[in-house]
């Protein structure tokens, strides 16, 4: 997202999404991230998705995961997870995933002041909209989920 562009924030409830996952502990560096991404496309490839890949980002702990349909099994290597339901300001991150923490950014800085709304409890999901693999960088498109709750009224 170009920073002189304006921020469209929607805000929309989920539902909770299960999910098949590589878990690193820490703050993920681009490369590592990168390698886990490798990894799970690997393990799921001929596994069946329900929904875009996503990535659950936690204070100290990073998740890359395939979106897995009720009752399927765990593909051996990965672990079970899920992406939580519930209310959401959403943004579409359009271009290259190392520029995703500016648009973290400017959800929590520019619209989250004003929306309505205060940072909820919970992770940070992106929803990869297309597949990095067939996609130009530039064309690339990435839900930025960031949990929210009503602001009260004082």
């Amino acid at each position: 997202m170009n920073a002189d562009q304006k921020i469209i924030v929607k805000v929309t409830e989920r539902e909770p999404v299960r999910g098949a996952a590589l878990r690193l502990e820490g703050t993920p560096t681009p490369e590592k991230t990168g390698l886990f991404w490798g990894r799970l496309l690997q393990l799921c490839a001929d596994v069946p998705s329900n929904g875009p890949a996503f990535d659950i980002c936690y204070e100290n702990a990073y998740e890359a995961c395939w979106a897995l349909p009720p009752g399927l099994p765990l593909p051996d290597g990965l672990i079970e997870t899920e992406a939580p339901g519930g209310w959401y300001a959403v943004a579409v991150h359009a271009g290259a995933y190392d520029r995703l923490p500016e648009t973290v950014e400017r959800i929590l800085a520019e619209w989250l002041p004003h929306g309505g709304f205060r940072r909820g409890e919970g992770p940070i999901i992106e929803r990869y909209l297309n597949d990095p693999r067939e996609t130009p960088e530039a064309d690339l498109r990435t839900e930025v989920c960031i949990p929210v709750r009503p602001d009260p009224i004082e």
